[in-house]
């Protein structure tokens, strides 16, 4: 009986790496370095090398400071990040998503990340979105979701402050 168990585990495993192979060669690669290396950054501490990963419409939208701001709150509040695991979903758009798409961009050429980031005290996904900006991939839009436990006061603080239109403070 073991070694039926270990011949299915095997052929799960080699399934699963066969997998994985095919989905990289259907995507570019510098697409998953942007999206893996935000969290990267992000796991050094490196705020200002995550944020140069954004593209043109969320950074003049999202100053640094203000992204800088977030995560240091999302530290205090959740520790800092252990580890990122991710999967590429199909490309659908989202609420709030439409005004970062940059013109000219088929939505074929998009693709979106979920990543599941477990911190010291949380455990939360993010969305990134990623789209061609010259010739490489940054990232246009990303969201945090997951356990409302985890959402302080202080973290939807945030969260609102970097998504809120200007003349939205205070209605």
């Amino acid at each position: 009986m073991n070694k039926l168990k270990w011949v299915m585990m095997m052929a799960g495993i080699a399934f699963v790496i066969s997998g994985c192979a095919t989905i990289k060669e259907k995507f570019p690669l510098d697409v998953d370095r942007t999206a893996q290396s935000f969290f990267n950054d992000l796991q050094k501490s490196d705020n200002r090398g995550a944020y140069s990963l954004f593209g043109k419409g969320l950074s003049q939208r999202v100053s640094f400071d203000q992204f800088d701001q977030f995560m240091k709150t999302i530290r205090e509040q959740w520790g800092r990040i252990e580890t990122d695991d991710t999967a590429l979903l199909p490309f659908h758009q989202r609420m709030g998503e439409a005004d970062f798409i940059p013109l000219n961009v088929a939505p074929q050429q998009i693709k979106r990340y979920v990543f599941d980031v477990k911190f010291q005290n949380a455990e939360m996904n993010f969305d990134l979105t990623l789209a061609p900006e010259g010739d490489s991939y940054k990232i246009i839009w990303f969201s945090v979701w997951g356990s409302s436990i985890y959402m302080t006061p202080q973290v939807r603080a945030k969260i609102e402050e970097l998504f809120s239109k200007p003349g939205d403070a205070g209605q």
